[in-house]
């Protein structure tokens, strides 16, 4: 596909202009994006806001061009709404629950279910338009049971580090509100396999890798008294 000046590089992929109301979204090692353009017209189809879709062709994918910050950078506009953010993951991942997957993905982690689930669905992946929330970035999507998806979720909003410090003041309420949205009794059995996953998948800091330890400890406290 023919693109345009580039608008922004990420941790795999590129994203570039390719027209009025339309990007370009490009792998950086030239693997297939196909099978993501696949799951956003799934989801869509079904109602959840994740960007419209009008080509895929290997590792290119035109798709709407999504005006507006990310939730993180709403977040560190605002972060005394911290609450209100986390209330609003909560929310996209009821909303998500609902939504089947096709049979073709693979199952998250092994285990049965038969939803679907984005599996990085935090503030970063999460555009604020007009027209309210975009969820981007279906890399890792799969079939299972939401209550991964929940624990995916809140590994990363537990144990992520944050720059921003007054950002960082207001984790907990961001926190708070996000576990008071989903059940985290039916996500916690789920939260060390979820870290055995982003840990492979990401070079993460020593900072975040330590955190992830001290979440995971706390957790198999709570859930032995």
């Amino acid at each position: 596909m023919q693109v345009g000046s580039l608008i922004v590089s990420g941790y795999d992929c590129e994203i570039f202009e390719a027209g009025p109301g339309r990007v370009v979204r490009r792998s950086r090692d030239g693997r297939s994006l196909e099978r993501e353009a696949a799951v956003m017209r799934h989801v869509r189809r079904h109602g959840f806001p994740a960007p419209e879709i009008f080509d895929a062709d290997g590792p290119d994918i035109l798709m709407e061009h999504v005006d507006g910050p990310s939730l993180i950078q709403e977040a560190v506009r605002a972060p005394r709404r911290a609450a209100e953010y986390g209330a609003l993951l909560a929310g996209l991942l009821r909303t998500l629950s609902a939504v089947r997957s096709p049979g073709w993905l693979q199952a998250a982690f092994g285990r049965p279910g038969n939803r679907l689930l984005h599996l990085d669905l935090h503030p970063g992946n999460v555009l604020l338009t007009d027209d309210g929330p975009r969820v981007i970035d279906w890399a890792n999507a799969a079939r299972g049971t939401p209550a991964v998806d929940v624990a995916c979720t809140w590994l990363i909003l537990a144990t992520a580090t944050i720059a921003d410090p007054p950002l960082a003041a207001e984790r907990a309420d961001l926190l708070g509100a996000f576990l008071d949205g989903v059940d985290p009794v039916t996500a916690r059995p789920h939260l060390r396999a979820a870290a055995e996953r982003r840990r492979a998948e990401r070079d993460l800091p020593a900072e975040e890798l330590a955190e992830i330890d001290r979440f995971l400890a706390r957790e198999a406290g709570e859930t032995s008294l």
